[in-house]
């Protein structure tokens, strides 16, 4: 699916979901996370092309795998979270989607840390 597709669903999706939401609220919201899963989905599929192009710098990069494939966690954090808070605030729960927000910041965090050890030890290593 492409990006007109994907956009022209979404915008139909929306509309039936302001149409439906008139008569029963709660299958509008309903509808319009049927829609985000949809094109959750989608995006989903072409993970594929994103971790081919990856590894491809990876190898230009000529750095050690485990820190890409921890990069690739924190990109995959940041989208799921975002996709859950979208949701969570459209049903109407913005502390549920903050909470999710903080959690995904500090799983992010955790993620984050031997990697910017091993940026250190590199600096001061170069720098000796």
């Amino acid at each position: 699916m492409n990006i007109v597709q994907l956009s022209l669903f979404a915008v139909a999706g929306v509309l039936l979901a302001i149409v439906v939401k008139k008569e029963r609220p709660e299958y509008g919201i309903l509808l319009s996370m049927v829609v985000c899963v949809c094109i959750f989905f989608s995006v989903a599929g072409r993970l594929s092309i994103l971790t081919e192009s990856v590894n491809r710098l990876r190898e230009l990069a000529a750095m050690d795998k485990g820190y890409f494939r921890t990069i690739l966690k924190m990109i995959g954090i940041t989208y799921v979270a975002q996709f859950a808070v979208n949701l969570c605030k459209d049903a109407g729960y913005a502390t549920i989607a903050a909470q999710i927000e903080m959690f995904s910041k500090l799983s992010i965090l955790l993620l984050a840390l031997p990697v910017i050890e091993a940026f250190l030890d590199l600096i001061l290593t170069v720098a000796a």
